[in-house]
């Protein structure tokens, strides 16, 4: 009798437990400390390696933006045939009429003639006031923004994992917590059939007993599918099947040292002041771009070409158009310019002023980043002076829950009590045992909380594996 009440235990658990082995099925593997989680993450994650290739953009912007001063060099050769007639006067080519050279007579000549062009350019603008040096600033700007941008997504990314790591410790401790308590309920259906078997107890004892076990069961099940969920996030985040996310038990051996008051502020060094401090910084230097675009720019010109025609100097014209290929003519020059746009200033000034207004928003993101940093340190110090409390508080309300527990279970047996007491009592213990656990999980995630504020979060990291 005894062997087949022991296989029914052992197939009840079982059977609550299959929920949560059966998503996950495969060979066990070893557990995943919190701090191989945050690495595996940040090492595999696309959104890490994303903002990683925006930083290597800026690193070429900037080098780009070095080689702006460079002249501009450019070679050009053609190859004409057409006709040669022109008259006095100037106007305006807008980059479309096609010149003609010579060709002045009473009428026009309808006669053929070919030519060639060969011609070396440079232009080079030699000195802006300063919009060289904006440019560069510009770029090395937002070059900053892409890095703080980069490790700003890192601690971010590195704060939603330790959190995800932590709700899987916390739902595997109740994982824990609601088989012991299904085992407690499974001893007390066997007492109470026994009872009810032996005429001194009414049939609705084992019945409220065996709801009791089914009620048990479902918060299992209901527990475990939790943990699937949160064990394919991390899966996600790491890059691992999730037969490899399996954490490591936390022993809560720094728990209590850790947990003290801390007046350490966000420092400025923190990656999300970082970002919106380099946000603010871009838009100032964007700013001084705009601000020396109406600057005069002095330039340095020179060119050379050579030029070969199949007309003659006294207005013949060979019939052999490959005469024209040749170059006959040769000729240089060379220039020094400088060039003011007047009416840029009323646009500039517009302009400078719209990214004056981003820069002030800029500004205020940056303090708004601020004001949230010092709200979230402060808050999570309040939860740990909670939380410290509590946990002072919880082994004794779980030594008299378990206490309680068994005289009810014993009395129950002597036929002094009631189901309902013993099923009370089962409650009230299993409501300790899972405060012991939330209040520990609150512990820690309020220590990461204002870790994550302070900009502390590796130091605590390595206190957490210890």
């Amino acid at each position: 009798m005894q062997i087949h009440i022991s296989a029914k235990k052992k197939y009840a658990v079982l059977l609550c437990l299959l929920p949560c082995t059966s998503l996950f099925a495969g060979p066990s593997a070893d557990s995943l400390s919190l701090q191989q989680a945050v690495a595996l993450t940040l090492a595999h994650y696309p959104a890490v390696k994303a903002k990683e290739a925006m930083v290597k953009a800026g690193e070429a912007a900037v080098t780009d933006a070095k080689h702006n001063w460079y002249p501009a060099v450019r070679l050009h050769e053609q190859v004409d045939a057409g006709t040669d007639n022109s008259i006095y006067g100037s106007y305006f080519t807008m980059g479309m009429i096609p010149s003609t050279s010579g060709g002045i007579r009473a009428e026009n000549n309808s006669a053929l003639m070919s030519g060639n062009i060969a011609m070396a350019n440079m232009q080079w603008e030699i000195f802006n006031f300063g919009a060289y040096g904006s440019q560069r600033n510009a770029a090395r700007q937002e070059l900053q923004v892409n890095r703080t941008d980069l490790a700003n997504t890192t601690n971010q990314i590195t704060a939603t994992v330790i959190r995800s790591y932590l709700e899987l410790l916390r739902l595997r401790a109740l994982q824990q917590i609601q088989a012991d308590n299904i085992n407690r309920t499974n001893e007390v259906l066997r007492a109470v059939t026994a009872l009810v078997l032996h005429g001194l107890r009414p049939g609705v004892d084992s019945a409220v007993a065996a709801a009791e076990l089914s009620k048990a069961r479902l918060n299992l099940i209901g527990v475990c599918n939790s943990y699937n969920q949160v064990r394919i996030e991390l899966g996600a985040f790491t890059g691992l099947d999730t037969t490899q996310v399996n954490p490591q038990y936390d022993s809560n051996t720094q728990l209590q040292e850790l947990l003290s008051p801390d007046t350490t502020a966000a420092t400025t060094e923190h990656p999300v002041l970082q970002y919106f401090k380099a946000q603010f910084l871009r838009q100032q230097s964007l700013a001084a771009v705009i601000r020396k675009q109406n600057r005069p720019r002095l330039n340095l010109m020179a060119a050379g070409w050579m030029r070969g025609s199949s007309g003659l100097f006294n207005d013949v014209y060979d019939k052999n158009l490959f005469s024209g290929l040749g170059y006959s003519r040769y000729n240089y020059l060379l220039g020094l310019g400088i060039t003011w746009n007047l009416t840029d200033v009323k646009r500039t000034h517009e302009k400078v002023a719209i990214q004056q207004y981003k820069s002030a928003a800029a500004e205020q993101e940056l303090e708004n980043s601020r004001i949230a940093l010092r709200s979230l340190h402060d808050q999570a110090q309040a939860d740990i002076l909670t939380v410290k409390d509590k946990l002072r508080e919880l082994p004794m309300q779980l030594k008299a829950a378990q206490a309680a527990a068994n005289q009810k279970i014993s009395l129950y047996k002597h036929g002094l009590t009631g189901i309902i007491e013993v099923t009370n009592a089962l409650f009230v213990l299993n409501r300790a045992e899972t405060d012991m656990v939330q209040a520990r999980d609150e512990a820690w995630k309020a220590l990461f909380r204002a870790a994550y504020a302070d900009n502390s979060l590796n130091r605590l990291l390595t206190a957490f594996s210890l």
